[in-house]
């Protein structure tokens, strides 16, 4: 395979650092230019691949020392991708031509400073040579690597696709697009060709652990419990005072790098819904304040990723930046924006532009050292 043309169909698989599941998407792409197909769905994990990928996040040096172990899971992994495939193909009788594949992401450390014994690496689980057997197509994988090998964080990535579906929403610029994942990131694009892309800080991993620890949830549907609290601004702004929040740009986390939190004495001695309304306080803040670090007040921003859905985080958006903050609604006005579908999108997007020799990060959102065309092709055979 020498390049990707307009009218081929690529389905992009995630897996966020949630690990409820896998996003699969499909967009006809030449890792430039794309058109959404209306062909999207999410598909949960086998309670079986879901506990070992925990195990694996709780200890992620031990799992990578355990052979036997890693080598299930990695099995495992590409098994509940290659259904997900299999079932989005069936449901929609389309034949994609490539496939990308993100992998699960157990442990990101882009600087290696804490001394863990993994180092400055960035580990992402699945047998993608698996997968490209199980669906007999050939699968980009391993995106995050040769980034890290030029220098750079290995995230975040999604700002190339960003760019390329603000442009094609033609909103109003400057503009931002927030994906509040596991950890929530951004990027911002004034239309000069430049980007500026990183991890603000939490997105919904404080939340959702503080759930699964104390309230016999995975998470908190819609930001309910979070609505019915009392955040705790004092407490908030003492977090916000951590070192990453005053770093430059680029910079990226690992879903664990806030864990802390959650053992804080005046967190733990709140009731669930202050305690909630606290964690959400922190991801909205955290994204404002990057927001309002940026070059120019934007005139646009939209929000994409499961925490669109917590409510409470969205208020609290909503009441710093107005008419700015476009409402979820856009998606119903603007059909090719799928926010729920963005990252699975984003790694179709990312496996063309592999296959067609572009760039997938760059010094301005990873810190690498050059343009960096990442990802490895695994045929079929």
């Amino acid at each position: 395979m020498t390049g990707v043309m307009p009218e081929t169909l690529v389905i992009g698989l995630m897996s966020g650092t949630s690990a409820d599941g896998i996003d699969a998407a499909v967009l006809q792409t030449d890792g430039q230019h794309f058109e959404g197909v209306n062909c999207y769905g999410s598909f949960a994990y086998r309670a079986e691949t879901r506990a070992g990928i925990w195990k694996a996040v709780t200890d992620a040096a031990q799992h990578m020392r355990d052979d036997a172990a890693r080598l299930h899971l990695d099995r495992l992994i590409a098994e509940d991708h290659a259904n997900a495939v299999s079932g989005l193909i069936k449901e929609s009788g389309l034949s994609p031509s490539l496939i990308g594949f993100h992998g699960q992401t157990i442990y990101h450390n882009p600087s290696g400073a804490d001394g863990h014994p993994l180092g400055r690496t960035t580990i992402q689980l699945g047998d993608a040579a698996l997968l490209a057997r199980r669906c007999g197509i050939p699968v980009v994988h391993d995106v995050r690597r040769a980034d890290m090998m030029a220098g750079g964080q290995g995230a975040p990535l999604a700002p190339v696709f960003h760019a390329a579906m603000l442009a094609r929403l033609g909103v109003a610029l400057p503009a931002v697009m927030v994906n509040i994942g596991g950890v929530a990131n951004l990027t911002w694009v004034d239309g000069s060709g430049s980007l500026i892309g990183f991890d603000t800080g939490p997105g919904n991993a404080l939340m959702d652990d503080y759930m699964r620890l104390y309230c016999d949830a995975n998470f908190d549907k819609d930001g309910a419990l979070a609505a019915n609290g009392w955040a705790d601004h004092r407490l908030v702004e003492h977090w916000l005072g951590l070192a990453y929040f005053a770093e430059g740009w680029p910079k990226s986390l690992d879903r664990q790098a806030f864990s802390h939190c959650l053992d804080d004495k005046s967190l733990l001695a709140k009731n669930p819904a202050d305690a909630m309304a606290s964690l959400a306080l922190l991801t909205a803040d955290s994204i404002g304040a990057a927001i309002d670090r940026l070059p120019q007040p934007p005139s646009s921003i939209l929000i994409a990723g499961g925490g669109r859905h917590n409510r409470c985080v969205l208020a609290h958006l909503r009441d710093r930046f107005g008419r700015t903050l476009l409402e979820a609604d856009l998606s119903e006005a603007k059909p090719q924006f799928l926010p729920d579908m963005l990252e699975a999108e984003l790694m179709a997007f990312l496996a063309a532009r592999h296959v067609a020799g572009l760039p997938t990060s760059f010094p301005e959102t990873t810190g690498c050292h050059h343009p960096v065309c990442g990802g490895v092709l695994v045929a079929p055979g």
